[in-house]
């Protein structure tokens, strides 16, 4: 269960943190699984079921501003079940496989009312449509209406899958195979009503009345079908040096889906053309994208050092990724994020992991990870992003850690105290495809105490202790650009107890 309050977005040309609507998130989860596992003299069979309920509440100041623009409500309540069935073979063989087959259902119901207050009214449908047709103003009936967006997502989707692997000498060649179907399922009830009166501009007299009656209903479906194909050769050295290679090819594919985000400004540019203005969105091209796939290309190496006190990991790799899914933000005074397709990317770089325990009680750990992510091909019609940055994408990852356990011998109540320092860093990440908004690098550190007995853990923790200033998240709404703040110095406690110790 989770209470949260609100969000920490500032506008980037004040720097400031200012709005006048409640905002908050509220979610309530329950998750639970089963596993059956049954081993016989040739291979293990296991069952992995687990099911998921998520009832949760998302309500906005959607513009972020002090002014009345509008708010969102996102309801949403979800039940999911998934099954997984895997058969693997004994580790003993040269050969070995693994088969399976996995299946889900999601079954998603979400209630999306926009709110349009005074100022939205004012700036964003009267003034667009008086400035169209100045002779004959208008002026709404409230000051005040609801854009409702209702929708039922039904989900399922299958997958088998193969791999097999063969140790030859010091050589192990691995090859697998996964076919993946996914139906998408949007029912969606877009609904309005209100009204307008049209003023004659001599004297302010009604000229005449409008109601609006919006009440949209239809079905858009997806079919999603992939076959995966992977494939890995690894060597092992003898035992003189205690070390591995490996080279990895695979394919990967990420499902795609509907931007319910969107349907609020698809019906609001319904309303506007019913008054003669405004653009004409068609639902099934704005409201859905494709999947994205990628061909991922990887060369590792695993060493241990220092009678296995010492291990290291580092690796390169290339990604080539097609139908590159990105969250865009269209142009005007719209108030979605739309995810679409965007071209071709290229992503390469390298991660380094290194583990040691230099003393007794003591683990030392340091990870470091490059990323280079571009546009290969993305024009949206109005720029050319060939070799900009892909958003979202940092450049450089690190976190670096020492602990200490200390044994207290202290009986049930005091068994062990473990002392903890870290820091962690990422960037720089850039914001959006024309790459004029970046987070530079930054870096937080952290530190904790853990006392442990028998049947409990108290941890006294510390996050960003030096209070250092962040940005983690980018969108626009109305035109009006903003920044989500990181979090700033926290401290607190944790308890743990445990029925089992």
């Amino acid at each position: 269960m989770s209470r949260q309050g609100g969000y920490p977005y500032e506008y980037t040309q004040t720097g400031q943190i200012a709005y006048n609507d409640t905002c908050f998130y509220r979610r309530t989860a329950i998750m639970d699984g089963l596993t059956i596992q049954k081993r016989n003299a040739h291979y293990t069979l296991s069952s992995i079921t687990s099911y998921q309920y998520i009832n949760d509440n998302m309500t906005l100041d959607q513009d972020f501003t002090p002014l009345p623009y509008f708010t969102l409500t996102q309801a949403r309540q979800e039940h999911a079940v998934t099954e997984d069935l895997v058969a693997r073979s004994h580790a003993e063989s040269k050969y070995q496989w693994t088969v399976g087959a996995f299946g889900y259902y999601r079954h998603s119901n979400m209630q999306a009312p926009v709110t349009f207050k005074d100022t939205g009214i004012g700036q964003l449908i009267e003034r667009h449509r008086n400035e169209a047709l100045p002779n004959y103003p208008i002026v709404w009936d409230e000051r005040q209406f609801v854009l409702g967006s209702d929708f039922t997502m039904p989900t399922w989707g299958a997958a088998i899958y193969h791999q097999s692997s063969y140790r030859w000498n010091r050589l192990t060649f691995t090859a697998g195979l996964r076919l993946d179907y996914e139906h998408a399922t949007l029912r969606y009830h877009s609904h309005t009503n209100t009204g307008y009166s049209t003023l004659r501009q001599s004297d302010g007299s009604v000229y005449a009345h409008d109601d609006i009656d919006i009440n949209d209903r239809g079905t858009l479906k997806k079919d999603f079908l992939q076959l995966l194909p992977r494939f890995s050769v690894s060597y092992d050295f003898d035992t003189t040096l205690p070390a591995s290679i490996f080279a990895t090819i695979a394919k990967g594919s990420k499902a795609g889906g509907f931007n319910t985000q969107m349907f609020s400004d698809v019906l609001q540019q319904r309303l506007m053309r019913l008054m003669g203005i405004g653009a004409s969105y068609d639902v099934n091209q704005i409201v859905g994208y494709r999947p994205e796939k990628a061909w991922n290309y990887e060369l590792g190496l695993h060493w241990t050092a220092w009678d296995g006190r010492l291990t290291t990991d580092a690796s390169i790799f290339y990604i080539d990724c097609r139908d590159r899914q990105m969250t865009i933000f269209p142009d005007g005074t719209t108030t979605g994020r739309v995810m679409t397709n965007a071209g071709k990317t290229r992503s390469w770089g390298g991660e380094l992991s290194i583990h040691a325990r230099p003393w007794t009680g003591g683990n030392m750990l340091v990870s470091y990870g490059f990323t280079d992510a571009r546009f290969v091909e993305y024009n949206d019609g109005k720029a050319d992003y060939r070799h900009r940055y892909v958003p979202y994408s940092p450049k450089h990852t690190l976190f670096a850690q020492i602990t200490h356990l200390i044994d207290l011998k202290g009986g049930d109540w005091a068994q062990h105290l473990t002392l903890d320092a870290n820091v962690r860093g990422a960037g720089e990440i850039y914001w959006n495809e024309a790459n004029t908004m970046r987070q530079p690098f930054y870096g937080q550190l952290g530190a904790s105490v853990t006392l442990a007995g028998k049947r409990y853990s108290l941890q006294v923790w510390g996050r960003n202790l030096t209070d250092t200033q962040f940005s983690t998240f980018y969108f626009v709404s109305i035109g009006h650009e903003f920044l989500q703040r990181g979090q700033g110095r926290t401290m607190g406690a944790t308890l743990r107890f445990y029925l089992n110790g």
